[in-house]
């Protein structure tokens, strides 16, 4: 028969380990992907007249105005999933440390943990500049 080792009683002054419900973050993934939906239709908005002028578009760039348009519908469809399933589930907590790591962009991870309510958009200088991150 194999012993394993027996577990310790929990340290009193150990930190308790921080959980969101995952209705929540899905909910809140679901707000950052509507904010990236109209980002891209903006990009789309954006690239129209440009493309109306061009004579002639390489079949690189064709392809790249295609996969901005697939990126647009794509996100549209995630974040709808992502609403779907904000309905679904929540009784179920994730850890936010370990979460939280894989996320590189720092404002979305202090948005999707820290109920932020203002959605993520590109900033612009008092110049009229845009500000390039």
């Amino acid at each position: 028969m194999t012993s394993f080792p027996a577990k310790s009683a929990p340290d009193a002054n150990a930190e308790e380990t921080a959980v969101i419900p995952l209705g929540t973050l899905n909910k809140r993934i679901q707000d950052e992907m509507v904010a990236l939906v109209m980002l891209a239709a903006e990009v789309q908005i954006a690239l129209g007249p440009t493309l109306a002028e061009a004579k002639a578009l390489s079949p690189a760039v064709q392809r790249s105005l295609q996969a901005i348009d697939r990126l647009h519908q794509t996100l549209d469809d995630l974040q709808r999933v992502m609403g779907h399933l904000s309905t679904q589930t929540e009784q179920d907590a994730v850890a936010i440390d370990p979460l939280s790591e894989v996320i590189r962009l720092r404002h979305l991870a202090h948005k999707l943990f820290d109920n932020i309510d203002a959605p993520f958009a590109l900033s612009e200088d008092d110049s009229g500049e845009i500000a390039w991150f």
